[in-house]
């Protein structure tokens, strides 16, 4: 079983910032959507994995502050995107194995590197 979609629900006024963040960690572009009568939100969708992350804004939906962790091959350029970015600063992780980021809306953000098969 693999994670396939994380649904944020985020203020408005940080949801185009929050999109672009994690379409920098994904190295994928935002797509903005509107499904019927309901509000523009934004999908974002990792090549590498198919993992989907849609954004949608904040109304009746408690806003909550999560941890999210992402696996993949290069993390380190998922972090240096950020940076070029100046999305977020993120931080080595205590041990050297990957970065600690804050999104646009609090969220603490992990960028972990693929794990090594034993």
């Amino acid at each position: 079983m693999k994670l396939s979609l994380i649904v944020l629900y985020v203020s408005p006024p940080p949801l185009d910032r929050a999109a672009a963040f994690y379409g920098e960690i994904l190295a994928a572009e935002p797509v903005a959507e509107k499904h019927g009568s309901g509000p523009r939100q934004w999908s974002v969708t990792s090549d590498e994995t198919g993992l989907v992350t849609e954004l949608y804004p904040a109304t009746s939906w408690p806003h909550t502050a999560t941890r999210l962790e992402f696996h993949g091959v290069d993390m380190d350029a998922a972090a240096h995107r950020l940076m070029d970015h100046v999305y977020a600063l993120p931080e080595h992780a205590r041990d050297g194995a990957g970065w600690w980021v804050s999104d646009p809306i609090g969220n603490t953000v992990v960028l972990l590197p693929e794990p090594t098969p034993s």
